[in-house]
Parts: structure tokens; C-alpha cells; sequence
């Protein structure tokens, strides 16, 4: 499972190279990126590579999972956490989409959208993709989805930044100048620092509270 993995990984990456170049040549590849059968099967695959990386089981693990992630509060938690991202993403995904009224490289006829989910994400849809394949690792518990999930972060903010400087950016450099400096990429610093935070705290949670959450002067080693 470890090279299926790691070839997952490579795929998404050389899909993300190859997409930035179809979208460099954008006058040559118009009929491509404008065809709709082409579009689909682009997303599915890419959808696929990012799930299949973070949500493969793994045996033997490349890396052992730590003791504290059989802490009972810590295990329940992180899955709930994990099942409230991959709601959320699936949300956000689809409102964007709706939105846009486009698939994949298509452009989209309102021009540059920064109302509605774009008003807080400058791409909701790729943020959407984050958060399920970070949700898929947590449900999982998965160490090595979760390492995993690292690749497929960046694989995600190198697309978004390519269509920002070959596709929409260069479409509507100004106004998009002026988007950038209000609209994050991946929505507000809040709700990531938010959500890191409460990662943070149900990892901690066995040695702050004792197993299962019990309050307890003696801490147990955390390892």
C-alpha cells in the first residue's frame, strides 16, 4: 500500500504540472478546456488521487501511530472533527461549482466571482478538497494519510496558484490584484488557526486530562 500510495502522490503532482501547462497555452488548448466530457474526467481523476493518497489503509505503516491516538477522547474526537471537514468540504465544493456554473478549466461567463463562497475563498473548490482529504485521514486515523494529507496540501495550493497566474489572474490581472488583498486563498487565517487549535487540543488531551479524558494529577506519558 506504501508505493500505491507514494504513486498516488506522484500522479497528482504530474497532473497539477500537466494542467498548468494546458492552461499556459490556453489560446491552443481552448477547445479542450472549454469541453465539458474533458473537464469531468480531469476533476474525477484528481478528486481520486487525493482521496486514495490520504484514505488508503496502510500494512504494514511506514510510520507507527502514537499511543495517545488510542485515547478514547482523542480518537473520538479527531473522527468527529474529520466527519465535520468532509461534510463541510462537500458543501463548499458544490456551492462553488453551482456558482460558477463551470467544470474544471472552463470559463466561467460571470467573469471574476467575488460574491457568495468566493467572497471568503478565492478557491473554495480546492479548499473543499483539502478538507475532505484532511477529514478522510482523521476519520481513518491514518499516520501515514496523514503525511500523505502534507502532499496533497501542497498539490492543491501549487493548482490554485498556476489558474491565479495563467488563468484568471492574467484574465482580470487587476481586479484580481485587488481580490488577493482581501479574499485568502483558502478562506480566513481564523478558521485554519481555529481548526489547528482543536486538533492540537484533542491530540494533548491525554496528557492534559489523564486516558479517556479523566482529570488527573499524575499525567500519563504522551509518546
Amino acid at each position: 500500500m506504501s508505493a500505491i500510495r507514494f504513486l498516488l502522490v506522484g500522479l497528482l503532482f504530474a497532473l497539477v504540472i500537466v494542467s498548468g501547462r494546458i492552461l499556459r497555452q490556453r489560446g491552443r488548448n481552448q477547445r479542450l478546456l472549454e469541453s465539458g466530457a474533458f473537464n469531468l474526467l480531469l476533476v474525477i481523476v484528481y478528486n481520486l488521487l487525493c482521496y486514495l493518497a490520504v484514505g488508503l489503509p496502510s500494512d504494514p505503516p511506514i510510520v507507527s501511530a502514537p499511543s495517545f491516538l488510542n485515547d478514547p477522547l482523542t480518537h473520538t474526537g479527531l473522527s468527529v472533527v474529520g466527519w465535520v471537514l468532509i461534510a463541510s468540504g462537500v458543501v463548499l465544493g458544490v456551492s462553488a461549482v453551482s456558482q460558477r456554473k463551470a467544470l474544471g478549466g472552463q470559463e466561467v461567463k460571470a467573469g471574476l466571482l467575488v460574491s457568495g463562497v468566493y467572497r471568503y475563498f478565492r478557491h473554495p473548490i480546492y479548499t473543499g478538497i483539502v478538507w475532505i482529504s484532511l477529514g478522510l485521514s482523521l476519520t481513518t486515523l491514518n499516520v501515514d494519510g496523514l503525511i500523505a494529507f502534507t502532499a496533497v496540501l501542497l498539490a492543491n495550493v501549487a493548482e490554485a496558484a498556476t489558474e491565479e497566474k495563467w488563468d484568471v489572474g492574467a484574465r482580470f490581472p487587476a481586479e484580481y490584484e485587488e481580490y488577493k488583498k482581501r479574499t485568502r486563498m483558502l478562506g480566513p487565517m481564523w478558521l485554519w488557526i481555529a481548526l489547528i487549535g482543536i486538533v492540537l487540543a484533542l491530540v494533548a488531551a491525554p496528557c492534559l486530562l489523564g486516558p479517556g479524558g479523566v482529570a488527573s494529577a499524575a499525567l500519563p506519558p504522551c509518546s
